[in-house]
């Protein structure tokens, strides 16, 4: 293994991130970013108690169902430990939702904490497993 592969993976994450986050990126950016047998693990949380598996296709269009979804999403205090191929990371996330979904109304904000762990091979993201710890949902538009 190259001595600069855990800067080369934690970029590679950094620039993942700032692609899902940034309201000007578009699908074909993201998919650049995916290798073709990604995999996304979200393990289960308050917005999905059963928790999800998604390769690249669902990915991708989880993706467009979230710009859809999401008035605003924001990452903040984004922090990257880089370990070979793996890295971890944190950060906190909050997104004001656009639509009505569910009990919360369209302009309510939703908060989590992410900790999310990555597999960087060939340059791109190979897997990528979630563990979100979301506040009380605003039902109330808060």
């Amino acid at each position: 293994m190259q001595a600069d592969a855990p800067v080369q993976s934690a970029a590679v994450v950094e620039r993942y991130l700032a692609t899902l986050f940034d309201p000007a990126s578009s699908t074909s950016q993201l998919d650049g970013l995916l290798h073709e047998d990604v995999l996304f693990v979200e393990h289960p949380n308050l917005v999905s108690p059963q928790g999800s598996r998604r390769d690249r296709s669902t990915l991708l269009a989880t993706f467009e169902a979230g710009r859809r979804l999401m008035a605003e999403q924001r990452l903040e205090n984004l922090e990257v430990l880089p370990a070979g191929e793996y890295v971890a990371a944190r950060a906190a996330w909050s997104g004001t939702l656009a639509v009505d979904a569910g009990p919360m109304p369209a302009g309510a904000t939703l908060r989590a904490q992410l900790a999310m762990f990555f597999t960087v091979r060939d340059g791109r993201i190979f897997r990528q497993e979630n563990y979100d710890c979301y506040e009380p949902l605003p039902v109330d538009g808060g």
